[in-house]
């Protein structure tokens, strides 16, 4: 028995690992991404700033303000757009590493079923019939879930695509993606 719970255990710690990693990943991204804006909201005050100097009269003052605030604005928006990307990254990236742990969990799961039920006792072959009946069922049903999960997924990625379409971009020195370590 302990020979065949190893081998899942030793893939379930290799995926925490691997999630860990892929976490410490993302939190350089997004601080990188932090750094970057809060170096572009300094330039952006001194920019602001001198202008404000240079001002000499209140229409001018007016128009200043309304520009800075659009300035500001922009650069919100563009932080968020990056923020909300390198967030589906991570997303897409941790997905399909526990998919991709689930499914080999699960295709040993039904190894062991398989396995152990080929080892039933004479006469017990309707209870056997049942559990592989079970089986195939709950397998069909996950199919299905996951089905309908990704479609439920693609079509909010879609809906939040056409709002980011109108965010515009962060600086382009912001977060750049890591292979994890």
């Amino acid at each position: 028995m302990q020979n065949q719970v190893k081998p899942q255990v030793d893939a379930s710690v290799k995926a925490a690992f691997e999630l860990a990693n892929l976490s410490f990943t993302q939190l350089e991204r997004v601080t990188e991404l932090a750094l970057e804006q809060a170096r572009v909201n300094a330039e952006l005050a001194q920019e602001q700033l001198v202008s404000a100097l240079e001002v000499k009269d209140p229409a001018a003052a007016l128009e200043l303000l309304k520009t800075q605030l659009e300035n500001s604005a922009k650069s919100l928006a563009g932080f968020a757009a990056t923020a909300y990307e390198l967030s589906q990254e991570f997303q897409a990236e941790s997905t399909a590493l526990a998919e991709g742990h689930f499914d080999h969990a699960h295709a040993a799961a039904n190894k062991a079923l398989g396995e152990n039920l080929k080892k039933a006792p004479q006469g017990s072959e309707a209870a056997v019939s049942a559990v592989k009946a079970a089986v195939d069922a709950s397998n069909k049903a996950f199919a299905e879930v996951r089905k309908n999960a990704k479609k439920t997924a693609e079509m909010a990625h879609e809906g939040m695509a056409k709002l980011q379409a109108h965010a515009p971009k962060a600086a382009a020195k912001t977060a750049t993606r890591r292979k994890a370590r």
